[in-house]
């Protein structure tokens, strides 16, 4: 039986979060006069997705990394302003069904959005429920345990008592879909972010709904 529901946050909880991360990453770019081609700057954002910031910078600033720390700054500024919240946007009738889930399963999470982001400007904007046992972000755990490594999930589930065949993990991206498999929990995928139907079912996932809202229909049917 189902016992703790484990979500990523960005563009599955709220939506518009890689697009956000892109243009921090481009206007940031821009003040040291670099300008990328959508096709470059994508390969190079995807090479260390998930990361913190300063992996993604380092991999965009390969060729210049006398500007890394100054680029930094001016990455915190654009994503601790307005650029990055202008971009989200809710799923809409997401806070009533994670209300309802919170009803009867341990919800948690799972991302690698900055826990202060969270709490202080996402949550508060957009009126997330106050529903979550624990939230764990990439900010809180060892850089080589984040996703797809096991780490976090497993953290989650020690905390909270609950066994990988008592849990599901709700994402969108290919990370997060091998780390639920390597920390033997099933992958639920959401068609609002990274991946497409095809690319999910060939990660090896059998669930995989339009959005967070079609899943309480899916445990629904699993107690029929």
């Amino acid at each position: 039986m189902i016992k703790l529901l484990v979500f990523d946050w960005d563009d599955v909880i709220i939506l518009g979060a890689k697009e956000g991360y892109y243009v921090c990453y481009r206007e940031t770019l821009k003040e040291f006069g670099i300008v990328f081609s959508e096709e470059e700057l994508h390969r190079r954002i995807q090479r260390k997705w998930g990361q913190p910031f300063r992996e993604e910078l380092e991999e965009l600033l390969i060729e210049h990394p006398e500007l890394l720390k100054k680029a930094c700054e001016v990455y915190e500024k654009k994503f601790w302003g307005d650029t990055f919240l202008r971009a989200l946007k809710e799923v809409e009738g997401a806070n009533t069904v994670l209300e309802t889930l919170s009803r009867t399963y341990i919800l948690a999470v799972a991302t690698g959005n900055h826990p202060r982001m969270l709490s202080e400007k996402i949550m508060p904007s957009f009126r997330i429920p106050n529903v979550f046992r624990q939230i764990l972000t990439a900010f809180d755990v060892p850089p080589a345990r984040m996703k797809p490594h096991p780490y976090m999930l497993e953290t989650i589930m020690n905390t909270q008592g609950v066994s990988s065949d008592e849990t599901l993990y709700i994402g969108d991206a290919a990370n997060d879909v091998l780390m639920a498999q390597r920390a033997h929990v099933e992958p639920i995928v959401v068609l609002t972010g990274h991946l497409t139907r095809m690319q999910a079912e060939q990660l090896g996932v059998k669930t995989i709904i339009p959005t967070v809202t079609d899943l309480p229909g899916i445990l629904a049917s699993r107690m029929a």
